[in-house]
């Protein structure tokens, strides 16, 4: 199941570059990160790490809805990520206008339903 994951986070002047690097590292150790003047961008293949972080953090269901309201024709998965979180290594959904911006996240690829089912499946199933 290939797939291509998108990060994109904008630097503002009071952020440190490095922090927000290891931040998205944190939730995807195979990024290749680049700076960019104001911004941080990369790619990643492998959704691994972060699937592990959503069921320790047991938010796989609130996950899974985020990713099924944001799935674009099947093809594509669009979400925003909490930067404070992410330092941490935990994954929070931001919502609306975040003060110090978020990690923008694109994910696209060809069988994105087996995806979601895959790194969060529907707990409720199986109570």
């Amino acid at each position: 199941m290939g797939v291509e994951i998108e990060i994109e986070a904008k630097i503002y002047p009071t952020e440190s570059v490095e922090k927000i690097k290891e931040a998205i590292l944190k939730l995807f150790p195979d990024a290749q990160l680049e700076i960019l003047p104001g911004k941080i961008k990369g790619k990643a293949q492998s959704l691994e790490e972060f699937g592990k972080i959503l069921k320790e953090e047991r938010i796989r269901d609130a996950a899974r809805s985020v990713f099924l309201s944001s799935l674009k024709r099947k093809q594509e998965i669009y979400f925003e990520l909490n930067k404070q979180a992410a330092t941490r290594g935990k994954v929070n959904f931001a919502v609306g206008n975040v003060p110090l911006g978020s990690i923008k996240v694109t994910i696209r690829g060809d069988d994105l339903l087996s995806l979601i089912d895959l790194i969060a499946p529907d707990t409720r199933k199986h109570q």
